[in-house]
């Protein structure tokens, strides 16, 4: 097993990646050279006929070599074959490890372009198809990041190949599971897989919708909970996330509107309450960083009207400079906790957010308390 790997495609900047965590590589150098060493071992083979002088590494040091390296001692030097020492480089820098955000927009924009929408519209061609050694080699995360990130997207493994399901698509089968739940009288944290495939098998024939019973299956597992140890316990029985279910139906509803167009907040609320069929409740904390809030005035001019939009971090820039530009350009005043959503991706904690925005953004205290950030560049 394999502890540490650099990744990154001919044209990257290198990444090392631990099975866990991502690390820039910086180039540090330092006021002290570093010389390497490794001793000259004379030797006699019994096929020689003359002796001959080998070089080569030896990892073995005598002890008193180890307790004080840069001292020779005269009879060392006549007793041991190690008498003498090749310089095997001169070092003058070290590459220091920097935890940073890993690089998982490569693996998005890959699998976009193989997404599954059931067989009947497949195609024989596999160019863009991906096994998990190939996403392995071409994204700059490690193995847990990219897993999370398969796992958090709902990604199947199909024929072995890593796949995302086109989104109309799984919108379609987690309907119909909901539906269903709510038609057998079930508890959303109580599904019973086999009855759920089974009344959706009879009541639309995979031959017509083109939702196989491994589809269904999938579909409860990924947007169940992740405490494996009570779904085991309960015997095929699943209990849905809110979480996952409420974002994946409000993030459906409002990016498959047209382009631009807004929904009013009050009919948009209750849309998405509509499709969670009274299982989850509809929040917009589920949603966030994946919409703004739009304030028009209404005929009264005393009154305002609220129009929320589809607007998703994972459209913006990765560069921190070019997200904030962007940011502004949309709103030029944002609050605290709207902002924030909308720059965790480029940071690992809370704290280097604030540094972030400390860099990037003007922060402004509001009578109220509150803080309200707009753009450092003067137009």
């Amino acid at each position: 097993m394999k502890v540490f790997q650099v990744r990154g495609l001919e044209k990257d900047t290198a990444v090392l990646c631990t099975p866990t965590q991502t690390f820039s590589l910086q180039r540090a150098h330092t006021s002290n050279m570093l010389i390497p060493i490794a001793p000259i071992i004379e030797s006699r083979s019994s096929n020689d006929t003359d002796m001959d002088m080998e070089l080569e590494m030896d990892t073995r040091i005598g002890s008193d070599l180890q307790a004080d390296p840069y001292r020779i001692d005269d009879a060392i030097l006549e007793d041991s074959p190690y008498g003498r020492q090749v310089v095997l480089d001169i070092l003058d820098s070290v590459l220091d490890l920097i935890p940073i955000s890993p690089r998982l927009e490569r693996l998005g924009e890959i699998l976009a372009k193989s997404q599954f929408e059931g067989w009947a519209h497949e195609s024989a061609s596999k160019d863009h198809l991906y096994s998990w050694e190939q996403l392995q080699s071409i994204v700059q995360a490690s193995d847990k990041e990219i897993l999370d990130w398969l796992k958090g997207h709902h990604a199947c493994l199909i024929d072995g190949h890593w796949r995302l399901f086109r989104r109309r698509f799984m919108f379609e089968i987690l309907r119909d599971i909901l539906l269903t739940i709510n038609a057998l009288g079930m508890d959303a944290s109580s599904v019973d897989m086999e009855s759920i495939c089974a009344e959706i098998e009879n009541d639309t024939p995979e031959s017509e919708s083109g939702i196989a019973s491994w589809m269904i299956k999938h579909c409860i597992i990924s947007f169940s909970e992740d405490d494996a140890s009570s779904t085991e316990a309960k015997l095929d029985h699943y209990n849905l996330s809110a979480k996952k279910v409420a974002t994946f139906m409000g993030i459906h509803l409002l990016s498959s509107t047209e382009r631009g167009h807004r929904w009013r907040l009050q009919d948009f609320m209750l849309k998405w309450s509509e499709l969670l069929q009274e299982h989850f409740k509809a929040d917009l904390q589920y949603l966030a960083g994946e919409y703004i809030v739009e304030n028009d005035r209404g005929m009264d001019k005393n009154s305002t009207q609220q129009y929320i939009r589809y607007f998703s971090k994972s459209h913006l820039p990765l560069d921190p400079a070019a997200r904030f530009t962007a940011l502004f350009e949309i709103k030029p005043k944002w609050d605290g906790p709207e902002i924030r959503p909308f720059l965790r991706d480029l940071v690992l904690d809370e704290k280097k957010l604030d540094i972030l925005l400390l860099k990037h953004a003007r922060s402004v205290k509001q009578p109220g308390g509150g803080v309200v950030y707009n753009s450092r560049v003067i137009k």
